[in-house]
Parts: C-alpha cells; structure tokens; sequence
C-alpha cells in the first residue's frame, strides 16, 4: 500500500530544506485596498464594460460567457499574485455560495505580498531593475521599488521621486533610476520618455525623426533640463577634496607593499562610493559639433523646454530637473496618465488598446479611444493608485469573461470579447512549481539598506588603504556574493533556490529555468 508523504516528510533527493517546509510566519503587511470603494469601484467597472460591449456590437461580435469558477480562480490568482491557487484555495473558491465572492476574491488578492511580487515583476522588466549596476551594489534600489509597491504609493509620487532623487544610492535608493544608465545622459531621457510618456523620442538625438514631429533640437531641448545631472563624483566634488582618490589610495599601497593592487571587492567598494548623482548647475547642454539644421548652429547652448504644453505653474521657480520632473508626471501632462492607463490595460487584458504601448504617436490607431480617454481619467482621477485602478480593471465583466484567442501579428484590432488567452511568463511557471512544491516561497530575507549604507559608505577625500581594506572585508563577510549564496542557500535543493522570482538574484545565469522560459536580461526595456 502506498502512502502520501507531505512535503515536510519528504526525505527523499537529500531532503527538500527545512526554511520551504512550513507556511510563512510572518510577510511583509501590504496596504489594503480601500474597502469603503467597493461599490465605486463597481459602478465604474460597469462604465468599462458598457464601453467594450458597445464596441463589440458596433463589429457584429458578442462577448464570452462568463468563466467558470476554477477558470476565474486559476486566472485571478496568476494574474495578481504571479502563480497558480494550490488546491484548498481553489476548492474554497468554487464551493463558496458569498455573494460577489469574484470581488471578495480579488480584494483578498490584491491585498496578499504575492501583489507586491508579481507587481515587482512586472515593473522590474520595464526599469530593467538589477543586483549591480556597473560597480554598484543595487539591491537598495530593487528594495525600494518592492516598498513603493507594498505601501501602494501614487505611481505620480514614486516616479517623480525616482527622477529627481540625489545622492549615493544607500543613502537615496531612488537615485538608482538615474544610476541605472550611468554617464549615458541623452540615453536616459530616451529611457524615460520612452517608459513613463510612452513614446520613442531616440532617433531624435541623432538627427530629426523621420516619421513623428520630434526634432533634434526639440530632443535637446527636453535634455537639457539634465544637461547638469552628474552620476559619478570626479573633479570639483568632495570626494576629489584630496585629488583622485583612487590614484592616491594606488600610491599608498604601493608605499605598504609594492605588490599590492587595487582589486576585487575593494576596487569594487572604492568605485561604487564614486557613484553619486549630483547637479551641476551651471553646466549647459550645447547642439552637437556637426548640427546639420537650421534652427540652430553647432554647439550653440540649448535652453530647457518641454515637448509639449508647458511646466505646472507651480514648479518654474525649481531647478530645471524638477521642472521636468513636474511636467513629466503631471496630471495636464496628455500622455503621463494615458501611458500608464494603457500599460495596465494590456498587464490585465492582455493587449494595449494602443500598441506598442511605449511607442504611442499622434496617429497611433486606438481600438477604443472613448475607453482609452475614460481610463485615462480615471487614473487622474484616482491619483495614479495602481492598485484601485487594477482593481477596477478586475471587477469587470469583461476580466472575467472566458479568454478570446488572438494573434498579435495580425493588422487588426482585439475587440475584448474577454482577456487575450496568453501563455504564462517564464516568473508565472517558476512560481506556480513552488506553489505545487513548497509551502514557503518566501523563505530568507537578505540584508538591508542600513546594512548595506553600515558596511560601504566611505569618505573618498578622506579614506585611507587600511580603512578601505576593512570595509572590502567587511562587505565580503556580510553582503559580498558568497554572503548572499549562504544566506540564499537555506532555501536550496539540488543548486536551485526555492524562491520567488522576485526574490532571485538579477540577472539570473543564461542557463537557469527563467532565462530558458523567457526572462530577460534586464539590459532592454
């Protein structure tokens, strides 16, 4: 007679580890969703689906029937939490007679840390989110994301934030927005555009765009309000008080001991302290040497402006970089709001009602504009709350309706008669095998950004050899990579971590199951 083994009995393969065994004692709390908006929520999930089920008419198609209940529960769960239910959560679900228990479901989803998980997923493609960047340990950064995501601060605050943060990034994580495209300046207004104004503005930093109205001139125009963003600290800083620091401490070794070199984990500790965003006021942005149009001559200054509209009133006193920032997330800003409408649309329903969803022009065919303009103010409305505009997205007919089959590459448009039949992300598959595996995905915690700031943070003007071979130590024996392994390693079995994949180093090996089944390299947005 055969007998199941729980998975806490499981001995067999050298054991799973014991940190997997047991549910988690304790997750992060996550902000709740607004339990006195419900029936706000749902009256405007009715307006959502008036507009979908007019358009669906208008083109003679009628809407899926509604999905069953293990259908919507499988969907639900992936969809918010990034993995599949596990069977108690599933039969509890289909067995319950709770009136609107799809909207008690999905409440109960968005309030769980797998929210906060999967969410980082999703934005951890777009910002192309790392463990290091250049020399640069950047897991304060990824840290500071998740947390943006776990309070459920207004996506118009937490952006803003990330574009005009200064400093190191163990003392402002949000400056690793700007540090992620490090000594790439005009790059990084492209990025930005690019992913909070949905639009492609690069091609302009070489010579007018072909296609759209951006010029040359107009892309350094909108550069130079960064034209004095600073990410490495060099000559003039504080950190150059006593000249090059990385020369001075070469030549201090050598008067220690001529063989020494500057190398591995203090060459990388030294470097990362280098790294600061700061403002130089006073440098201008100038028109490349070979500027070949007439609205302006080679390396003439450009002066700030925006692409279009103008800064809010009440930010023009700022430094440029604010300025920017201001325009950039503003609420008159016609593409801030509509972008992001757009990105959670398709995050839900599985295609933008424009697409691409960052490259949106003027004459960008939409498949529903009224829709798209309703979604676009009711994020304004709502005050860029992701999760209340999610959940909006999910209290819908049309969510829960069976899923239509469509083939992007086709020139034509989806009309909605239910969400796009989509195949999991390689981060949904990796997930839902821990879910049928293990109890706790969540099973170690690594140090934080005290820990981090306690165990790097230098003095560059300052710093001596002896000093900086300590801190170098340090890092090794707290937060350096085999640090991190050992910690990680708790939650290992057969040279895997059992661990979400948002909890997994970034970038993980070209070989692992992610990478195989379709995650990026966190190089390209």
């Amino acid at each position: 007679v055969k007998h199941e083994v729980t998975s806490q009995n499981f001995k067999g393969y050298g054991g799973l580890p014991a940190a997997v065994k047991s549910v988690p004692a304790k997750l992060p709390q996550v902000a709740p969703v607004d339990a006195t908006r419900a029936t706000e929520c749902r009256q405007t999930a009715e307006k959502i689906d008036a507009l979908v089920e007019a358009r669906l008419e208008s083109v003679q198609q009628s809407p899926n029937p509604l999905a069953d209940d293990h259908t919507f529960v499988r969907r639900a769960f992936l969809d918010m939490t990034g993995a599949i239910p596990n069977l108690m959560q599933v039969n509890a679900y289909a067995s319950s007679r709770q009136g609107r228990k799809e909207e008690t479901l999905i409440d109960g989803l968005l309030n769980s840390y797998g929210y906060v998980s999967h969410s980082y997923n999703y934005w951890a493609s777009i910002l192309r989110l790392n463990d290091r960047q250049e020399h640069l340990p950047a897991t304060s950064y990824r840290d500071w994301v998740k947390e943006q995501l776990r309070i459920n601060r207004s996506y118009q605050a937490w952006v803003y934030e990330m574009l005009t943060a200064e400093g190191k990034l163990w003392d402002n994580p949000a400056a690793g927005y700007t540090l992620r495209d490090a000594g790439m300046p005009l790059v990084h207004v492209d990025n930005t555009v690019r992913v909070f104004l949905g639009t492609q503005i690069g091609c302009a930093q070489c010579h007018d765009h072909p296609f759209d109205d951006w010029t040359q001139k107009k892309f350094y125009e909108l550069a130079a309000f960064t034209s004095g963003v600073n990410t490495r600290d060099s000559k003039g800083s504080p950190a150059f008080g006593n000249g090059d620091p990385i020369e001075r401490l070469k030549q201090e070794g050598k008067q220690i001991d001529p063989e020494s070199r500057l190398e591995g984990s203090m060459d990388q500790m030294l470097q990362a302290n280098l790294f600061r965003v700061s403002v130089d006021a006073k440098r201008k942005l100038k028109l490349p040497e070979d500027y070949a149009y007439s609205d302006g001559k080679p390396n003439e200054v450009v002066a700030p402006h925006v692409l279009w509209g103008e800064v809010p009133a009440g930010a023009r006193k700022l430094s440029p970089r604010e300025q920017y920032a201001a325009w950039l997330t503003s609420s008159d800003n016609s593409l801030f709001a509509k972008t992001i409408a757009n990105r959670l649309w398709k995050r839900v329903m599985g295609v933008g009602l424009i697409e691409p969803v960052d490259n949106i022009c003027d004459d960008s065919p939409c498949q529903n504009p009224e829709l798209l303009e309703f979604l676009t103010q009711e994020m304004i409305r709502l005050k860029f709350d992701q999760k209340e505009f999610l959940r909006t997205l999910y209290y819908t007919r049309t969510y829960r309706r069976g899923c239509g089959d469509f083939d992007p590459s086709m020139q034509e448009f989806y009309n909605y008669p239910g969400p796009r039949l989509r195949r999991m992300t390689a981060e949904q598959i990796w997930d839902s095998i821990l879910t049928i595996a293990i109890y706790n995905p969540f099973s170690y915690e690594l140090p934080d950004n005290q820990l981090l700031r306690d165990a790097v943070n230098l003095d560059m003007a300052t710093v001596t050899w002896s000093q900086a071979e300590q801190v170098a130590a340090k890092y090794d024996q707290t937060l350096g990579p085999m640090a991190r392994l050992k910690i990680m390693s708790g939650s290992g079995y057969r040279s895997q971590i059992l661990a979400r994949s948002s909890e997994l180093p970034s970038p993980l090996p070209a070989d692992h199951f992610l990478r195989k089944f379709g995650q990026g390299d966190r190089e390209s947005i």
